[in-house]
């Protein structure tokens, strides 16, 4: 794709400079071009025009990889934009994923090739010392902290490129990804807010940025444009809620070249935001420049660019406006890697992908989007087996001079990659269990067995880890049964876990002594793994044992499914034996523990029903509140219905007060927040996938669409629907790879009646709320019905 071609970059470009090059190749065209081939990729993010044309759609290209290791090549055909004569090329590169915190590099460079292909022959033009290189408008550029843009600025003083001498060992790979695009777009209303500032409500919270036309603005002024997710409580804009402290945050700047009307939108930085906040404008401006209800002032939706193939709805509008929040965290968090948030963080968590993907699948098409993310987790793959909590990481570092800095305010933090060993968070269940949890669901809904073999040996090396942890010994736990009865390698009690995370329930008496003495958070990790959480870790330990028995069968590893079988035994009885009582406790206040349990089948069928009691009698203490965390909420309601409480099920579902799905609605919500009580006190990200998991019981349960693993792919789907609580209707649709799943119910004067239809290519069995059957044929559309 790329021979011959140089990385070059701006001389003076440094990481005290921080330049944003901007790149010219002038060429000239005489001969008819019967077509023009662009392939282009670089250390931060590019933006490409040929005679002031982009040459894409795409923005934030080549997008996010584990550099060090592979980047992505786009290729694009710029016929189009040729022209006879003088052509000009220009590239301006961007900070982007590469410089952001200097986790890659600190120097900015591009790669490119342009093959233009006539009847007589081709010509080739490769990045090399011959192009030009200056800078422009855009002075800073921060994926996070935002965009310092001076409009004043129109001719650029070029000088020659030079060669980048920044080696890395990566592959220049095709677009593996889907691209990233410019989506929905919002007009703002601009109002006061309680302090007096001017602000502009675009009514959804969305991770993109503002195009702004201004009107009026003289020669130098300067505007700043601060986006934010919510008003605080006494109605002020804030980003305290996201920012982390930090000075300048999702902040662009724009001074004026004083032209009557300016446009400006950002090129290398988005935002989370439902706000825009604007400092400098004087009353003339703000009237001129907004307009009527801020129509000048335009939010545009940036996300991979995802064949939306799913929605449900039902009669409870509440429920409904539930599945458009979570929609749009996906929306808002799918920016070529699954994010936790687009706002402070902005890292690819492991543990929240995996409890979210089964929901990502049902509402778009996943397919390319997780197999590109899951190499970079494959590669990243500590030599030990276990893997990042974030990839490609930023829970640790890349560059290994960067890491030396890093170190003296974080003595943690280590080397990324298979080389380092990552820092101590990094052993996390739960986290690390993406390795076997997301190529088996990807497999049930996309049926492409190179999901499970192209990461098989990944999963194993993860378990094997795993394994190798729990046959640690504790000291702190060194009285417990499990020791004195030889059974401690089948309890996982060592290591830092991040667990149940964001319970709504009170800190553990250790972590409120730990943070009154004033330390750091990676202090309190380091803390924390003394103690373990052998309830979740010998949970999650099972589960993935369990999973990769299957991924084996699929693969034909028959002993290894065996032996991962049989460790999933022996963990099931010691976890019977030592973490569950006689009466079926296994740690009061906390609904996670049952439904962990019951989830994973680590409870005997002896106990089961005292166990199941438990969590009846959890959940009715809590008044029908739930206090679930990360990890076990997606399968709180699943396990409810499973042990014929369906009833306490829809209650939760429907339940309006804090903690619950539906409360945030109530008080404004359009995304998911990370805590339950989020919205309510202005605290921590606002849109937050995690907690939209529950949309995965809409598909599967109420309306009852359900994969087949022995037919995966939607070949087989299992149509088993629960109507419950207030609903008297409902109905989804699911563009699977073999075509689209329709479904509906109502209920009708004590009459459930269920319609469904297949696509030719599916066949699927029916199971009614009465206990009756049918098998229907693919393309089949049927109708049922019984007393309920």
């Amino acid at each position: 794709m790329l021979e011959g071609s140089k990385w070059i970059r701006h001389p003076l470009d440094n990481r005290n400079s921080r330049l944003i090059p901007v790149f010219r190749k002038k060429f000239i065209v005489q001969n008819k071009i019967l077509k023009a081939t662009l392939y282009i990729t670089a250390h931060g993010v590019y933006e490409a025009k040929i005679n002031g044309k982009n040459v894409s759609t795409d923005v934030f290209m080549p997008g996010l990889t584990s550099y060090y290791n592979r980047i992505q090549v786009q290729e694009y055909d710029i016929t189009e934009l040729l022209e006879f004569g003088e052509n000009e090329w220009i590239t301006t590169v961007g900070d982007g994923w590469w410089r952001w915190n200097n986790n890659f590099g600190y120097h900015l460079a591009l790669c490119a090739k342009l093959i233009l292909e006539r009847e007589d022959g081709k010509s080739i033009i490769v990045t090399d010392t011959t192009f030009d290189v200056g800078t422009g408008a855009i002075i800073k550029s921060d994926l996070q902290s935002g965009e310092l843009y001076d409009s004043r600025i129109n001719k650029i003083e070029y000088m020659k490129a030079i060669e980048d001498n920044f080696h890395t060992d990566s592959m220049l790979i095709p677009m593996e990804g889907v691209g990233i695009k410019e989506k929905e777009q919002f007009v703002g209303i601009p109002f006061r807010d309680k302090a007096g500032n001017l602000v502009v409500d675009f009514q959804q919270n969305i991770c993109g940025y503002v195009e702004a036309a201004f009107t009026g603005l003289t020669n130098g002024q300067v505007v700043k444009m601060i986006h934010g997710e919510t008003l605080d409580l006494d109605g002020i804009f804030t980003t305290a809620n996201c920012d982390g402290g930090k000075e300048i945050f999702q902040c662009n700047t724009f001074i004026s070249a004083g032209k009557e009307k300016e446009l400006y939108k950002p090129s290398f930085c988005y935002a989370g935001f439902r706000y825009l906040k604007l400092i400098g404008l004087n009353k003339d401006q703000e009237e001129a420049s907004l307009g009527k209800k801020g129509a000048k002032f335009k939010a545009i939706a940036v996300y991979s660019d995802l064949d939306e193939v799913g929605d449900f709805e039902c009669s409870n509008e509440l429920i409904n406006r539930l599945v458009k929040n979570a929609r749009w965290s996906q929306k808002g968090n799918f920016l070529d890697v699954p994010v936790d948030c687009p706002t402070r963080e902005r890292n690819a968590w492991t543990g929240d992908a995996q409890i979210y993907v089964n929901t990502a699948c049902y509402f778009m098409d996943c397919a390319r989007f997780f197999l590109k993310w899951l190499k970079d987790q494959t590669i990243e793959q500590y030599k030990s087996g276990k893997v990042g909590i974030t990839f490609p990481s930023t829970s640790s570092v890349h560059n290994p001079e960067e890491l030396s800095n890093v170190k003296k305010r974080d003595s943690l933090m280590e080397l990324a990659g298979p080389e380092g060993n990552g820092n101590i968070g990094e052993d996390s269940v739960g986290w690390g269990d993406s390795t076997v949890h997301l190529p088996f669901v990807l497999y049930q809904f996309y049926g492409n067995k190179s999901f499970v073999e192209e990461h098989y040996q990944t999963a194993v090396n993860w378990v094997n880890y795993s394994l190798s942890c729990m046959k640690e010994k504790n000291p702190l736990h060194a009285q417990k049964p499990w020791y004195k009865n030889g059974d401690g390698n089948y309890i996982y009690d060592t290591r830092f876990h991040y667990g149940e995370w964001n319970e709504p329930l009170p800190p553990d008496k250790e972590v409120i002594e730990f943070f009154k003495s004033g330390k750091s958070a990676s202090e309190y990790v380091e803390f924390m793994a003394k103690y373990g959480k052998p309830e979740v870790a010998t949970a999650y330990t099972k589960r993935s044992c369990d999973e990769l028995a299957q991924l084996a069968e699929i693969l034909g590893k028959k002993e290894d499914s065996q032996k991962f079988r049989k460790i999933s035994r022996e963990i099931k009885r010691c976890y019977n034996k030592y973490l569950i009582d006689p009466n079926g406790i296994i740690q009061e206040g906390h609904q996670a523990a049952y439904v962990r349990a019951l989830a994973f089948d680590l409870v005997s069928s002896e106990k089961k029903p005292l166990v199941v009691a438990q969590l009846k009698q959890e959940i009715e203490k809590a008044h029908f509140h739930l206090n679930t965390g990360f990890l076990s909420t997606s399968y709180l309601l699943p396990v409810l219905v499973e042990n014929n409480l369906e009833e306490y099920a829809f209650k939760l579902l429907e339940q309006t007060e804090l903690p619950s799905w539906l409360h945030p609605i109530l008080v404004g919500a359009t995304t998911i927040p990370e805590n339950w009580d989020g919205f309510d006190k202005k605290r921590d990200s606002l849109n937050h996938y995690s907690f939209g998991a529950v949309c995965q019981f809409l598909f599967e349960y109420v309306a009852g669409i359900r994969p087949n693993l022995i037919n995966p792919g939607f070949k087989e789907v299992i149509l088993k629907p629960v109507p419950g609580g207030s609903l008297t209707w409902a109905k989804a649709r699911y563009k699977s790879v073999n075509g689209l799943i329709e479904v509906e119910w109502r209920k009708d004067n004590g009459v459930f009646i269920y319609k469904c239809k297949l696509p030719p290519k599916t066949q699927g069995t029916i199971y009614m709320p009465n206990g009756d059957i049918r098998n229907i044929q693919g393309g089949s559309s049927v109708e049922m019905s019984c007393s309920i």
